[in-house]
């Protein structure tokens, strides 16, 4: 074998097909597409011959200008560096390949034709991609993560000045219980008299209150507190916990709350009586409501507009369900196809990830369950979560 016939050899293994293209004057006059173009790109080499501007149509239109000035740069002879870019195949498809040239000169160094080395490198584009997606993915879990770890220790960190607060109130209310009626008494016999820059008259009863306020607030900090570390602590990941639904979304609420009250002045919540219980994970069905409860204070327009979240049996199907409805601005027919997929969002512009629908979709999955939306661009969107109940578990 000469070394002519080894070099072809190294090169067809090395690339998926060759093209030359002819110069003269620094232009283009003749272009031949080798018999493996039609593995790549469909066509043959005869379609080329036939159609001289079929190299140049096939180029998928946000690619055409590199491919333009690569090619210009060859014509005139200089350096020019590989490119990657996609064509449309003749099935239709998008393809990616990886275009090098090489440019050979005569004798005075007047560039007589280029080689184009190209590879198929659609497949490695493909595991490029998914490869982002998971790191992404990644990242994502691990700032989540550090985010329950932090919530933990926020939680804790509130918790210990709070208990302060709730025994001091608690001794605080005790002492307002003992000194009442010797207040009164004086009160009785000597007339009205000023107790915290107030006459006693008006300050004894708005005291009471505001010794009851601090008490039920603190119980209340107490409560949040406690549901933020049970939240952001570590999941098991089992699923045969026996699961109350409206405790579950009870907690959801009080977790979102803030959010709630910044988002509207019309929340409603109407609990089931008397549900049949789940098996599942509950710490994973909060975070479901909760992304539920987020999309739908996200899309309303103004304070004004309503949402609401109901619990119910429907026994018929022996299906426990919660239903998540907004007065938002809605998802068009669209969107709405892709909404589950994960990082697809049409809230980017306000920190949207694209995480909330997909994770809640697989974890209502995992539970056996569907998570259905209905939605209507300027009217609002409606999230129905349904979850099995079998038999026992009434």
């Amino acid at each position: 074998m000469n070394i002519e016939s080894r070099y072809e050899k190294l090169i067809n293994y090395l690339t998926d097909y060759i093209y030359t293209v002819t110069i003269k004057g620094g232009v283009a006059v003749d272009t031949y597409h080798g018999p493996g173009c039609v593995s790549v790109t469909g066509y043959t080499s005869d379609d080329y011959a036939r159609d001289p501007d079929l190299w140049f149509r096939m180029v998928h239109d946000k690619d055409r200008d590199k491919v333009l000035e690569q090619a210009g740069l060859a014509l005139s002879g200089k350096e020019v560096n590989p490119i990657e870019h996609r064509i449309i195949h003749r099935n239709g498809s998008v393809r990616w390949v990886k275009n090098k040239i090489v440019v050979t000169k005569d004798s005075i160094g007047n560039p007589v034709s280029y080689d184009g080395l190209i590879n198929d490198i659609t497949e490695l584009k493909k595991a490029e991609a998914a490869a982002r997606i998971r790191n992404k993915q990644l990242r994502q879990a691990d700032k989540m993560a550090s985010l329950g770890i932090l919530v933990a220790g926020i939680a804790h960190e509130i918790n210990n000045p709070n208990n302060f607060i709730l025994l001091n109130i608690q001794l605080f209310l005790k002492i307002w219980k003992d000194i009442t009626p010797i207040l009164d008494e004086y009160y009785s016999n000597n007339g009205d008299f000023v107790l915290a820059g107030m006459l006693y008259s008006k300050a004894k009863d708005k005291i009471a209150q505001s010794l009851d306020s601090i008490l039920q607030g603190s119980d209340r900090i107490k409560i949040i507190t406690k549901s933020l570390t049970e939240y952001s602590g570590t999941d098991s990941g089992r699923l045969n916990e026996k699961v109350d639904i409206n405790k579950v979304v009870e907690t959801a609420i009080l977790i979102t709350e803030n959010l709630i009250k910044k988002s509207t002045n019309n929340f409603a919540v109407k609990y089931g009586k008397d549900l049949p219980g789940i098996r599942g994970n509950i710490q994973q069905l909060e975070q479901v409501v909760i992304n539920l409860i987020n999309n739908a204070c996200q899309s309303l327009k103004d304070t004004s507009a309503k949402i609401a979240v109901s619990t119910y049996y429907n026994a018929e199907r022996k299906k426990v369900r919660i239903k998540v409805e907004d007065e938002g601005i809605g998802i068009d027919e669209k969107n709405l196809k892709y909404i589950m997929d994960p990082f697809f969002t049409t809230k980017r512009n306000i920190g949207g990830t694209g995480l909330g629908l997909s994770v809640s979709y697989n974890i209502v999955k995992s539970h056996g369950g569907t998570l259905l939306l209905k939605s209507e661009p300027g009217t609002g969107t409606a999230a129905r979560v349904s979850f099995p109940v079998n038999e026992g578990q009434a």
